[in-house]
């Protein structure tokens, strides 16, 4: 019924835009389901039923492929559980580094008039804009040379804000008002208790909505972790690394059933989290 209301007070033309935009999300989003169940019923086929026939039911459930996958995946001396702490450390803390890094900046640039102010909101502007294409080797031999290949401490490189995380907190921060920290300032707050007692508390959802959908980004990559740091892989670079072997060794129904695992984690925070992410944040601005 509301859906109908709200198509009543649309003109034609929009109505029928909205539709055709809502089956293209709905057909991408079946795409991705269908592509998880399929997955899931390969982990629990043997190997044969996979290859033999990848688009029926299993035979026979075998539960048990998925606590084969803790007893098999393993990668560089690091099993299931190291990977698993390894891509904690550095899609949790480093996405935290960089979205606190980011939030900072904005706010410092958007709130305050300084010397380079607008020099540094250029500055990101650039970085973001410029294609990184070609930079690769430069900065293999930078982490090379500083000693952060295969270092818990590369995590200090995410402490950057040249992300379009930025220009959400920017436009977030330009939309709020002064009025909040005029009032702060009458009872005495300096400048730190004003961002971090007033400000910040207020930018909360925003924040939580990008680290979320930041950290979706991160667990799932390994092309910068195969790279840099080969000796502690993250989860995906351990399931990039085991798909071959475990296509020589004819044990496709392992390597399906180690996907839907590393998966698991990123759907039960989506399923928990997604109203969050899509009301704090939208495309061209902030919502409140």
């Amino acid at each position: 019924m509301r859906l109908f209301h709200y198509f009543k007070r649309k003109s034609k033309a929009e109505a029928i835009l909205h539709l055709c935009v809502s089956f293209v999300f709905l057909a991408v989003a079946l795409s991705y389901i269908y592509i998880l169940v399929w997955a899931l019923f390969a982990g629990l086929k043997t190997h044969t039923e996979v290859v033999m026939s990848p688009f029926t039911l299993p035979a026979e459930w075998h539960w048990e492929h998925f606590l084969e996958v803790f007893k098999t995946l393993e990668v560089n001396g690091n099993n299931f559980f190291d990977m698993f702490l390894n891509s904690v450390w550095f899609s949790v803390v480093g996405v935290l580094i960089q979205q606190f890094v980011s939030i900072n900046l904005a706010y410092a640039c958007t709130k305050y008039t300084f010397p380079g102010s607008k020099f540094l909101y250029t500055l990101v502007l650039i970085v973001i804009t410029f294609p990184i294409y070609g930079n690769s080797g430069a900065m293999y031999k930078l982490i090379k040379n500083t000693g952060l290949l295969n270092s818990y401490a590369q995590i200090i490189t995410t402490a950057s804000a040249a992300t379009m995380y930025f220009l959400y907190y920017v436009a977030f921060f330009k939309n709020l008002s002064w009025t909040y920290a005029e009032a702060a300032m009458m009872d005495g707050a300096d400048d730190f208790q004003i961002y971090f007692r007033v400000m910040f508390p207020q930018a909360k959802p925003i924040f939580g909505a990008l680290f979320l959908s930041q950290w979706i980004v991160q667990w799932n990559s390994y092309e910068s972790a195969l790279v840099y740091l080969p000796k502690l892989p993250l989860l995906p670079v351990g399931i990039y690394q085991f798909s071959t072997e475990m296509q020589f060794r004819a044990r496709l129904d392992i390597l399906f059933a180690a996907c839907v695992i590393v998966a698991i984690p990123a759907i039960l925070l989506f399923a928990i989290f997604n109203k969050a992410i899509t009301t704090s944040v939208s495309v061209g601005g902030i919502k409140g």
